[in-house]
């Protein structure tokens, strides 16, 4: 019975003394793991903050595509470095440090390609639109830019792991060259929607006519063809050949707002200075409506034929603003007018007959 005791307490000690070797040999290498994410939270703070400081300060619009794509990924990468890191302190097979470092490896290439990836797609989309509230698409760029950026990850890849990627890329000459032939068409309308947007003379969100006479706003400019949006809901879909070569009127250069003129004539008995008044207040008022801030001008224009005629000029946001709000303008002016009584005259012509008279 002693014996059996005295066995038990062996067992108990080796078993503590065993759990206690354990974690002291785990000890560090956690260590080391949670101090450099705990480095890695901390960097991630400091870097978005002078991103956004430096943002504000500056008025760059870039920052806030670097804070959005960095945010979690600085501290992602920190986790896979502090795995890293740790695993060559840990009492782990060589084997397993091995194959752990080559897929930390894998992962990290794929990591900072998706960052770099977002980052040019966020700058692109920040500065390839003409306003804010525009919800127009560029995916030609976009397609272009992730095909790059992830094919050279995937060389990148293979490189390291001792893959030869001279042959891969000649062959990718040789196949270029053949596929240029056989698709010259495609190349020439993926040449040309490059060429546009590079030019910057089309933007998504650009309201655009054509002088074939379709016009519309510009939706999206794919590799192939450029998609506009009429004021009836319709799509067109111009080749991008066909688009480079022919003359467009861009209403969204080199300002988007534009001005609008109303003409109007009045009575030759109105109250001209209460006719300004009124107009005026309709105006302002139509255009704080629709978040205009300027003011409208005024002018009486001449001594027409039947009335005395003036022009009303009203700034509005873009192109495809301008008909609602003329719209909206000549219903409340025509009844103001009549509530006041201040007439609007039909056209007259008088005609004066002489009679002759017969000796």
């Amino acid at each position: 019975m002693l014996l059996q005791v005295l066995n038990n307490s062996v067992s108990k000690a080796t078993t503590i003394t065993s759990d206690i070797t354990v974690v002291k040999d785990w000890f560090t290498p956690l260590l080391i793991a949670g101090a450099i994410i705990f480095g890695g939270i901390i960097l991630q703070r400091v870097i978005i903050v002078y991103i956004q400081r430096f943002s504000k300060k500056n008025d760059w619009r870039g920052g806030n595509v670097l804070v959005g794509s960095l945010r979690g990924m600085i501290i992602l990468m920190s986790v896979l470095f502090a795995i890293y890191f740790g695993m060559a302190k840990a009492p782990v097979d060589e084997q397993a440090v091995i194959m752990a470092h080559r897929i930390h490896k894998v992962v990290l290439i794929l990591l900072i390609t998706f960052l770099i990836a977002r980052v040019l797609t966020g700058l692109l989309k920040t500065y390839s639109y003409r306003g804010v509230s525009s919800k127009g698409s560029l995916s030609l760029f976009k397609s272009i830019i992730n095909i790059i950026v992830y094919s050279l990850g995937l060389l990148v890849i293979l490189d390291s792991f001792g893959v030869s990627i001279t042959p891969m890329l000649t062959a990718l000459g040789v196949g270029g060259l053949a596929v240029a032939l056989a698709l010259q068409d495609t190349l020439s309308n993926l040449f040309a929607g490059i060429q546009m947007t590079l030019s910057r003379t089309i933007k998504p969100g650009d309201y655009i006519h054509l002088t074939s006479g379709e016009e519309g706003t510009v939706v999206d400019i794919t590799w192939r063809s450029t998609t506009l949006l009429t004021q009836s809901d319709n799509m067109i879909v111009i080749p991008n050949s066909k688009l480079a070569t022919t003359i467009i009127t861009n209403y969204s250069l080199p300002q988007r707002n534009l001005s609008i003129s109303v003409p109007v004539g009045v009575s030759y008995d109105s109250d001209l200075e209460k006719v300004e008044r009124i107009t005026m207040e309709l105006a302002e008022a139509l255009m704080k409506e629709n978040g205009i801030e300027t003011k409208p001008v005024f002018r009486y224009k001449e001594f027409g034929g039947s009335s005395i005629n003036f022009k009303l000029t009203m700034d509005v946001n873009e192109f495809s603003q301008q008909y609602p709000m003329l719209h909206e303008f000549i219903k409340r002016l025509h009844k103001r007018f009549k509530q006041e009584g201040i007439d609007i005259p039909y056209p007259t012509t008088s005609v004066y007959l002489k009679k002759e008279t017969t000796e």
